[in-house]
């Protein structure tokens, strides 16, 4: 299956790639500068410091040695890629598996994230690791915005008792978060029962590999999300815009679309876009 990257636009985040179950899933969100998932590595996503992998599966990380090999030939410096921390070491022997084949090095700066651990990767971007409910190990990706605020017990305090507190040295303003993008990756529904971080952010990119009627055991079977799960919590997404990616290739994108404009709860039917090309990436 060859196709063109979608791109998926939030009132304010650009997110463009691609997602099919079993044949590629990528995405690069360009505000941010980073890539969740990798794929087969396509152009667009060399260029890129920051690469998440959610999981192990090749549709999902396949690119990554192709990744470094790139960046090496167009001396970008090394790359940082966020795996499952229970994968870091099998990654480091995959990369050096390939530089015993070709004969070269390749630095890459494979960083293992478990869940609940934190990462800085901007002044103002954060990004935690959630635990993916899959077959392997898996982690979702959460990224918060971190924001300046003036500290609470502060809040009556006067401008210029501000000014003279903060020439003394003394720290007015705290740190907070927002959290602008949770991505699953592959996941099954009990990332749904488990995670109240998921519902808050404000874009969900969450998978939803199946939608039609009577896929709901193969669903439970590969560990993955059928349609139905998603409507058992529609009162619970407090999400600007919900994503929904990876969607079977025994599916067109027009059957896709049928089923779920047919069933969406109405809450749900004008914050959901779908990953698939125009015109059926909305509802």
């Amino acid at each position: 299956m060859s196709s063109a990257p979608v791109v998926l636009r939030t009132r304010r985040l650009t997110i463009e790639g691609k997602s099919r179950a079993g044949n590629e899933t990528w995405f690069r969100v360009r505000e941010l500068g980073l890539a969740l998932d990798i794929g087969r590595c396509p152009d667009p996503l060399v260029g890129l410091h920051h690469v998440f992998i959610t999981h192990a599966h090749l549709d999902h990380a396949l690119g990554v040695p192709y990744y470094a090999a790139q960046r090496r030939l167009y001396r970008l410096g090394p790359g940082s890629v966020y795996v499952p921390a229970e994968t870091l070491e099998q990654y480091r022997e995959l990369m050096a598996l390939h530089e015993r084949m070709e004969g070269i090095d390749y630095p890459i700066d494979l960083i293992g994230l478990a869940p609940g651990q934190t990462r800085r990767i901007r002044k103002d971007l954060l990004v935690r690791a959630h635990r993916a409910t899959h077959r392997v190990p898996a982690n979702a990706w959460e990224l918060c915005e971190m924001r300046h605020k003036l500290r609470a017990d502060l809040a009556d305090r006067s401008g210029e008792e501000l000014a003279k507190m903060r020439a003394e040295g003394v720290g007015v303003e705290e740190w907070i978060e927002k959290p602008i993008l949770f991505y699953t990756g592959d996941t099954d529904r009990r990332i749904l029962e488990q995670s109240e971080a998921l519902f808050e952010a404000e874009v969900l990119m969450i998978e939803c590999s199946f939608t039609g009627e009577g896929e709901e055991e193969r669903g439970r079977r590969y560990a993955h999300i059928h349609l139905t799960d998603l409507w058992e919590f529609a009162d619970r997404f407090r999400n600007e815009t919900i994503i929904l990616t990876h969607f079977s290739l025994r599916d067109s994108p027009a059957e896709i679309h049928r089923r779920i404009a047919r069933e969406v709860p109405p809450a749900l039917r004008e914050r959901i876009l779908l990953a698939l090309p125009e015109p059926h990436s909305r509802v």
